[in-house]
C-alpha cells in the first residue's frame, strides 16, 4: 500500500510539473501572439502616444547597437560620385501601363506582384493631383514600397493607409507621401531635407527626383534598421546610395550642409522650427504637418527675400482644410516640440 501510495505521488507529481510548464510556456506565446495580431490595428493615436525613447532604449539592447559606432553625431555620407537617380527616372517610359511594366521587368528588380498595384495606386493619385508633375509620378512608380513596409504588415503593402514601422513610428499614407512631394517641387540637383527617416520610404522616393537628399532620425534604433535596409538594397537601387544619412534631432536641422532648396518634415509640431527655416534657402519651400496632434494641416511654407534682405513667408494649407495626423516631433528626450496644452487639449 505504501508503494502504490509513493507511485501516484509521483505521478501527480510529474503531472503538476508538466502542467506548470505548458502553462507558463502558453502564458508567455499567448500574449505575444496577441501582442502581434493588435500592433496590426492598433490606433494611430496609440502609436504616437508610444514612448519613442523608451522603446528606442529597450530595442537597442536587445539588438546589442549600443556602440560607439551609431552614437548620436553617426552620419551615413555617400562618396563624390553620384548615381544619378532622376536620370533613371526620366528614362522610364510611363505612356502606358504596357510599355511600363515591361520596361520595369526587363531593367529593374523589383518583384513583379507588386508592380501593378504601383501602378494603379500612382494612376489613382494623377486623377487626384496628388501626383501632378510627371517627374513625381516618376519617382513614385520607381520606389519600391513593398521593402518600406516592415514584415508585420505584409499584404498591405499598397494598402492607402499609414503602418507602424515599430518604435512608437509609422509609415506615413501613400497619398500624403505622393501629395507632400508634389507640393516640394524638386528640382534635379536641388538640396533636399527631411525630417524624420522613418521607414525609409520618403527619402527613396526623393533620390529619384534629386542626387543630394539629406534625411536625419532622431530614434536610433530605427536609424540603425533603415541604415541597414539602405545598404541592403543598394546594389538593386543604387540610388539609395546617394541618401546622406545622420542619426540626430531635426529640430536643429544639418547645418553643415545647408542651405537647403527644400525641407520636409513627417513629424507634427504647433510651429515652424527656427533653425530648419534659417537652413531654408531664399526661395525655398517647406512642407511639414502644422498643429497640436490630432489636429495638423499639411502646410506648404515659401521662404521669400526681397532687395533689401528682408525675409518674407507665406503659408498654404495644401489639402484645404483636411486635417492629417502624424507622429508628435520629439526631442532625445522623448518630449515633444509642440506646447503642452496643446497636446492636453487635442
Amino acid at each position: 500500500m505504501k508503494f502504490f501510495q509513493n507511485s501516484v505521488s509521483a505521478v501527480v507529481i510529474v503531472t503538476l510539473v508538466i502542467g506548470v510548464a505548458a502553462g507558463f510556456i502558453f502564458g508567455l506565446t499567448l500574449p505575444l501572439a496577441v501582442s502581434s495580431e493588435n500592433e496590426r490595428v492598433v490606433a494611430y493615436e496609440e502609436v504616437a502616444a508610444q514612448s519613442a525613447v523608451e522603446e528606442a532604449a529597450k530595442i537597442a539592447i536587445e539588438m546589442g547597437t549600443d556602440s560607439a559606432e551609431y552614437g548620436l553625431a553617426y552620419e551615413t555620407l555617400p562618396g563624390v560620385q553620384k548615381y544619378d537617380g532622376p536620370a533613371l527616372a526620366q528614362a522610364m517610359p510611363i505612356e502606358t501601363k504596357e510599355s511600363w511594366l515591361s520596361w520595369m521587368r526587363n531593367s529593374r528588380n523589383d518583384n513583379p506582384v507588386f508592380l501593378e498595384e504601383r501602378w494603379n495606386l500612382a494612376q489613382s493619385f494623377v486623377l487626384t493631383s496628388e501626383l501632378k508633375r510627371s517627374e513625381d509620378v516618376r519617382a513614385f512608380l520607381l520606389a519600391p514600397r513593398e521593402h518600406f513596409v516592415r514584415a508585420r504588415n505584409r499584404g498591405l503593402e499598397y494598402a492607402d493607409t499609414w503602418l507602424p514601422i515599430g518604435y512608437g513610428a509609422t509609415i506615413t499614407d501613400p497619398d500624403v507621401v505622393a501629395m507632400m512631394t508634389t507640393t516640394l517641387n524638386i528640382q534635379s540637383g536641388e538640396r533636399v531635407l527631411e525630417i524624420g527617416t522613418g521607414s525609409g520610404y520618403q527619402s527613396a522616393l526623393l533620390s529619384y527626383l534629386t542626387t543630394e537628399v539629406y534625411t536625419i532620425e532622431i530614434i536610433k534604433p530605427l536609424f540603425i534598421e533603415t541604415d541597414g535596409l539602405y545598404r541592403d538594397l543598394e546594389k538593386s537601387y543604387p540610388s539609395y546610395s546617394t541618401i546622406n544619412r545622420k542619426l540626430g534631432d531635426g529640430y536643429y536641422g544639418w547645418e553643415k550642409y545647408a542651405p537647403f532648396e527644400k525641407i520636409l518634415v513627417t513629424c507634427a509640431i504647433d510651429h515652424i522650427p527656427p533653425p530648419l527655416l534659417r537652413q531654408l534657402s531664399p526661395g525655398g519651400i517647406m512642407v511639414l504637418p502644422l498643429g497640436p496632434p490630432g489636429r495638423q494641416y499639411i502646410m506648404e511654407v515659401k521662404k521669400d527675400a526681397a532687395e533689401d534682405g528682408s525675409i518674407t513667408l507665406s503659408r498654404r494649407d495644401v489639402y484645404n482644410g483636411l486635417r492629417v495626423k502624424f507622429i508628435p516631433f520629439r526631442d532625445e528626450a522623448g518630449s515633444s516640440y509642440s506646447a503642452p496644452a496643446a497636446e492636453e487639449n487635442s
